[in-house]
């Protein structure tokens, strides 16, 4: 009896022999991914550091009056931690401080070499790595993550992390998971 094998039959053969081809080839190059990214992660684990903590008693003021805005500041943003609500801004500090937002900003450029913005982003990664790395909190959602630190929303967290620290929250994550 010979194999009576008609076109139709051929055609499936082939194709069903593509699609394991391709599964295997899948499979290698989501392997090598993954490889790929392990060593990605590893290698940034090897030079990431932590975003610098501000040493308010290093700062050295030319006036008195400078030094007791530095202090109120350091009582705003370590004790009370300000940075933590998303509405906090410059002109809302500097009423909070009793002065008025050119001379706050002055003195934040002046004495932190930075600009407003640039000092909040920096206590809320600072407070973000913290949470990232809490054994109660590590496994919450970054959205949850990024609110409790006083960003309104996930894009605006994911950059401010990105650029503090040079990675995203989420390999920050798996770095410190590893």
């Amino acid at each position: 009896m010979p194999f009576n094998i008609n076109i139709y039959q051929i055609l499936l053969l082939l194709a069903v022999a593509a699609a394991i081809v391709f599964l295997v080839l899948y499979i290698q190059s989501r392997r090598a991914y993954k490889k790929l990214l392990k060593m990605n992660l590893q290698e940034k684990e090897e030079t990431f550091t932590f975003s610098e903590k501000i040493d308010f008693d290093s700062v050295k003021t030319d006036t008195r009056a400078d030094q007791d805005m530095v202090e109120q500041l350091r009582v705003l943003f370590e004790e009370q931690k300000v940075f933590l609500d998303p509405s906090i801004t410059i002109k809302e500090l500097a009423r909070k401080m009793g002065t008025n937002r050119a001379t706050l900003s002055h003195i934040v450029n002046q004495y932190f070499h930075k600009t407003f913005p640039a000092l909040l982003n920096q206590y809320r990664v600072n407070e973000a790595l913290r949470l990232l790395t809490d054994s109660e909190t590590r496994d919450w959602k970054l959205e949850v993550i990024g609110e409790m630190c006083g960003y309104r929303n996930r894009q605006v967290f994911h950059s401010a992390f990105k650029r503090e620290t040079g990675i995203t929250p989420n390999h920050f994550r798996k770095i410190s998971e590893a």
